[in-house]
């Protein structure tokens, strides 16, 4: 058997912790002025569990807003973009998200599926310096 013939999967034991994305659109007269992604911390035993429980914490933020010219708008839950199972139970310094982007100028191999673009493209806290 080659290894090409093996899918080897780690062995992880569940930490019972789930980052979820939350997407809403802020909505005026019907139609959206902004969306928002929102990463939040679900437990769970399983994926369909936590699937679950976000739905019903997604929806809690639901709500009224007002502009600063007066217009009455509404946030909307619009769905989940992504769920992912935590390595490890939340601590401080624990992972909970991670995303990974294509270089700037770095094309893919051919037979690579491309990276989704770099973004945002400045950071609000740049490295200080370089070592």
């Amino acid at each position: 058997m080659t290894t090409d013939e093996l899918t080897l999967e780690p062995v992880v034991d569940p930490s019972g912790w789930f980052s979820v994305q939350l997407r809403y659109a802020y909505l005026v007269d019907g139609g959206p002025i902004m969306i928002e992604d929102r990463v939040v911390l679900i437990d769970g035993v399983d994926e369909e569990t936590a699937l679950g429980r976000a739905i019903e914490a997604a929806e809690e933020y639901e709500d009224e807003f007002e502009t600063d010219t007066g217009d009455s708008g509404v946030i909307r839950f619009e769905g989940i973009v992504a769920l992912k199972e935590l390595d490890d139970p939340p601590a401080a310094g624990t992972e909970i998200w991670h995303e990974f982007m294509g270089a700037p100028g770095v094309e893919p191999e051919a037979d690579e599926e491309p990276l989704p673009e770099l973004r945002p493209v400045e950071m609000a806290f740049p490295r200080a310096h370089d070592d």
